[in-house]
């Protein structure tokens, strides 16, 4: 599931993962995503990873289409979890997209806001 959660700043979305993702989740927060980049250009997007299990592969396709509609608008993605593995995949991702990426652990969680605010 995605599900949006309450921003700290207003250029900021904030996105929690948890449970098995739906096409459906990405669908229903694409509105939220469009209106902030409707109203600043380019956004900052805080995604904390919950009990995440999975998504199928028509799940994995949708995510790409999301990608390709929104992270171009991304200045700036804060990953916050407690799985080491994403370091990994944060590690990985800043070669495919030009936003700068880092991984926090949830203690850092005031240290992954006060990133994303920095200009």
């Amino acid at each position: 599931m995605l599900r949006l959660i309450e921003s700290r700043n207003n250029d900021v979305i904030a996105v929690e993962i948890s449970e098995k993702v739906t096409r459906k989740d990405y669908q229903e927060i694409e509105g939220a995503f469009q209106n902030l980049v409707d109203r600043h250009g380019k956004i900052k997007v805080l995604l904390t990873l919950g009990n995440y299990s999975g998504f199928s592969m028509d799940v994995f396709l949708a995510k790409l289409d999301f990608i390709k509609k929104f992270y171009r608008y991304c200045d700036r993605i804060a990953f916050v979890s407690d799985r080491k593995w994403l370091t990994h995949i944060v590690d990985i991702e800043k070669h495919f997209i030009k936003a700068d990426v880092k991984h926090f652990d949830p203690a850092q969680q005031d240290e992954a806001w006060s990133w994303l605010s920095e200009k």
